[in-house]
């Protein structure tokens, strides 16, 4: 359909204050889905904005999309594409209506639904709040239906704790644009909406460096073990040594799963010597038939894992190793590699080390093992026998394995993965040495000062828990004398901790982003007493997901238990 959009002065740029305190009103149809956007989402925007103003001058313009819109009677715009960027800008503006250090924020809420009655409730309901019981009444007006606001409130929260958040808050409604584009009148909206929701994909940007990489080499051959090597490595679904055949991984690794090359000009790809000629692709297409008798071990193996990076992330990783100052922003990837213009041959040698050492010493998770009983996250490496099988990499990596999961769940956003970059560059990667750097970059990131809600992190509780866990790691494994020593300050955790083990032996992390409180704030009283001395306090929070905690909002912590 062939859309002719108004004049220009209809689908114009407005900052973000315009967006939101017109008189306007913005509606989300009744066809639209629910709000959807999560922890990658909202703190990808927030890192965006506040990276492109941390080195861009005051008076440069940060355009984040746009709104595409019919309008209706009066000042009525009907929200055909865009509804999520809104309604999240929406709820930023919420969160920093209510910072005591901000009163440039907008007072009242333009988003409205057409067929959302709790969602509208919620959110208007937020923004008659006053700011000292902001927090609480997050809470205490959730329901079924409103968790994903909650939660998207609290990772705003989480995102701006740290931040010159008077700087973000000018910048965030004075610099940040978005287009609103109006759509005829005439527009079958229905039809649009399919259109919107089903474009094609454009060329991705890592295909893009790849064939700015490939064309900077002149021979042949060395193009071609390039597009191998890139393509395998690309593949991060999948261990690595798999993609090879087994000749190929003899040639390239050694029993203990290392790259035995030094260099690109000494890896050697099995079936990369044939002479180079070049050939018309109908002469390609009769001489090569599309197999359709995959071997079954392929099949079984094809999507059995899951990486923590997407390969956008991994090429900045091992570019940022060598260039302290690139970004991990995969936005800017294109912009990245045109910067630092890394030699091809030495970047892929380094993208091919680097994910041999990724795959050995990091994480990824066994989509096959979804027992919620068991640990489904691993380290593997290549089988000896240099077989199609993975085996653990090192025997007693527990620890390990939990320090990993736990940063990679508690990350306000898998985009940047910062800690990644720390383990990479370390060069010792035996087990103990390992372990205590991923410690030591865990513990970096716990504040003590913040145990309090709403200020304690997401992050705080999590390693809360693995440092229960790693008491009971210790006592099973016998170290540092358990309970030799009664004046101990730990003895009474420990004593409980050993009493109760059974409920510590299958403990695994999962992904839960929503701070809660076991004792509701509006019950605390019947069991407290003194509320405000306890109710807030690290033994009345838990992390859950906030739609368990909705579906027993104000039940005791034994009933939500269970």
């Amino acid at each position: 359909m062939n859309i002719k959009f108004k004049n220009i002065m209809n689908n114009s740029a407005k900052n973000l204050r315009e967006i939101l305190g017109s008189n306007d009103n913005y509606i989300i149809p009744r066809y639209q889905r629910n709000y959807a956007w999560g922890k990658t989402e909202i703190s990808q925007l927030i890192k965006d904005i506040d990276e492109f103003f941390a080195s861009e001058k005051d008076d440069q313009k940060y355009y984040i999309g746009s709104l595409v819109c019919f309008k209706r009677e009066g000042n009525n715009f009907e929200l055909i594409d865009g509804q999520q960027r809104h309604t999240t800008i929406t709820l930023i503006n919420l969160v920093l209506k209510n910072h005591e250090n901000i009163d440039i924020a907008v007072s009242t809420t333009n988003l409205k639904f057409d067929s959302r009655k709790k969602a509208q409730n919620y959110i208007e309901n937020l923004y008659l709040s006053e700011k000292l019981i902001f927090s609480n009444k997050v809470e205490e007006l959730n329901t079924i239906g409103t968790e994903t606001f909650k939660v998207a409130i609290e990772l705003i929260q989480e995102e701006l704790r740290n931040k010159n958040i008077q700087k973000f808050a000018k910048n965030f409604y004075e610099n940040v644009l978005l287009f609103r584009i109006e759509v005829p009148e005439d527009t079958d909206l229905n039809h649009y909406f399919e259109i919107m929701n089903n474009r094609g994909e454009q060329l991705e940007k890592h295909e893009i460096v790849k064939a700015h990489l490939i064309g900077k080499i002149i021979d042949k051959k060395e193009q071609e073990k390039f597009g191998i090597i890139w393509d395998i490595c690309a593949d991060l679904n999948k261990y690595v040594f798999l993609n090879f055949d087994k000749p190929n991984r003899e040639n390239l690794f050694s029993k203990e799963s290392d790259l035995l090359s030094n260099n690109f000009d000494e890896i050697s790809i099995i079936g990369n010597n044939e002479d180079y000629e070049e050939s018309k692709l109908v002469d390609i297409l009769k001489k090569h038939k599309i197999p359709t008798d995959f071997p079954k071990e392929d099949i079984d193996n094809k999507d059995n894992y899951k990486s923590i990076v997407d390969f956008p992330n991994f090429l900045l990783q091992v570019l940022k190793i060598k260039n302290k100052n690139v970004s991990l922003d995969d936005k800017k990837l294109l912009e990245q590699f045109n910067d630092f213009n890394p030699d091809p041959k030495e970047f892929i040698f380094d993208l091919f080390k680097y994910r041999v050492i990724f795959d050995k010493c990091i994480i990824k998770r066994n989509l096959a093992n979804e027992d919620e009983n068991k640990q489904n996250w691993g380290i593997r490496k290549l089988k000896s026998d240099f077989e199609k099988e993975t085996v653990k990499t090192f025997e007693k990596d527990d620890e390990l394995v939990n320090l990993q999961v736990m940063l990679y769940y508690s990350d306000s956003t898998n985009t940047y993965n910062n800690w990644l970059q720390e383990i990479l560059r370390n060069q010792d990667f035996e087990i103990n040495a390992l372990t205590s750097k991923v410690f030591e970059i865990a513990k970096s990131k716990f504040d003590k000062t913040k145990m309090i809600y709403p200020e304690i992190s997401i992050f705080n509780l999590y390693f809360i828990d693995f440092l229960l866990w790693k008491l009971y790691a210790d006592h099973i494994q016998g170290k540092d004398n358990f309970f030799d020593d009664i004046s101990d300050k730990l003895y009474n955790l420990k004593k409980k901790i050993s009493d109760q083990k059974g409920m510590f032996s299958t403990f695994k992390f999962t992904q839960v982003n929503s701070k809660e409180h076991l004792f509701s704030q509006s019950q605390s009283h019947l069991h407290f007493g003194k509320v405000e001395d306890y109710v807030n306090d690290i033994g009345n929070l838990c992390l859950i997901s906030a739609s368990e905690n909705s579906s027993g909002n104000k039940e005791n912590p034994t009933e939500k238990k269970i």
